[in-house]
């Protein structure tokens, strides 16, 4: 096994998947969760998760302390690299390099990741969150790659993630298949990806009145190959599946289990 899975072997054992916690301390231990849109409150409640994933932005450092305490193991903060939401204090000040809209999520909009400027943001940003206490950060939106397939952007996305492994930062990557698959192709990838995370594999998600559903056969067998090959190239693979009922979740358990793979079953889309 590698990186993050040997923390959880102990549990994926029994089961890869896992569903929400109360907010009571048990001890049921949770292979992996995510709660990038949960209050304060909320996060300092979590328990028992091998790896768990946060916005740590809002934090201090006693905040993370208190939730490595409470027994999880790995705790990863939300850094958005490739858009800009308009709830971050940065917005306006980042608002002119913005590069077009986001389909479907209406509070952010795709930025130029090749302005020195943001690329400046992001790295100091990583920094703040590590050095609060992270084990290291879930990054999203390289999916700008494949929104804007231009090599500028590739080349600044790769040096991103190249000053992330020369700070010795350990990173999950959120989707971004396209990015991902093309570093890949190029036998260039980043030491610091130590595993990627899915969304939707077996589920999908009605934008229009945010209702979920099951992903198609096409779709669903497009990200199963090609988490077959990032499993390949030594990343863990973690998923997170939306709304999915009993028969389905019964299916993506055995996907897991067949793999070695773990996954976050979420009932909100708000990841709260």
């Amino acid at each position: 096994m590698t990186k993050i899975l040997v923390l959880i072997s102990a549990v994926i054992y029994f089961t890869a998947c896992t569903v929400k916690t109360t907010e009571k301390l048990t001890d049921v231990r949770h292979p992996y969760g995510v709660f990038i849109g949960a209050e304060k409150e909320k996060l300092l409640s979590l328990n028992n998760y091998d790896v768990l994933v946060i916005d740590a932005e809002l934090l201090t450092a006693e905040n993370i302390d208190v939730i490595h305490q409470n027994g999880n193991n790995e705790i990863y903060s939300y850094l958005n690299i490739g858009s800009v939401e308009d709830f971050r204090s940065y917005y306006e000040e980042f608002l002119p390099f913005t590069i077009g809209e986001y389909e479907d999520w209406d509070n952010e909009k795709w930025i130029d990741v090749s302005s020195e400027k943001w690329q400046t943001h992001i790295v100091e940003a990583a920094d703040e969150l590590v050095d609060k206490g992270v084990s290291g950060l879930f990054v999203d939106n390289t999916d700008v790659y494949y929104a804007f397939h231009e090599q500028k952007i590739y080349n600044a996305l790769l040096d991103i993630f190249n000053a992330f492994t020369e700070k010795g930062i350990k990173v999950i990557v959120n989707g971004g298949d396209v990015f991902i698959s093309e570093v890949i192709n190029n036998c260039s990838i980043p030491t610091c990806i130590n595993a990627v995370n899915q969304e939707t594999v077996f589920t999908s998600i009605n934008f229009d009145d945010k209702s979920f559903g099951e992903n198609n056969w096409e779709n669903r067998e497009y990200f199963i190959e090609y988490l077959n090959v990032c499993k390949q190239n030594g990343m863990d693979v973690l998923l997170i599946e939306y709304g999915a009922n009993d028969k389905l979740r019964e299916k993506v358990m055995d996907y897991c289990n067949e793999n070695d793979y773990v996954c976050y079953f979420a009932d909100s889309l708000a990841l709260d």
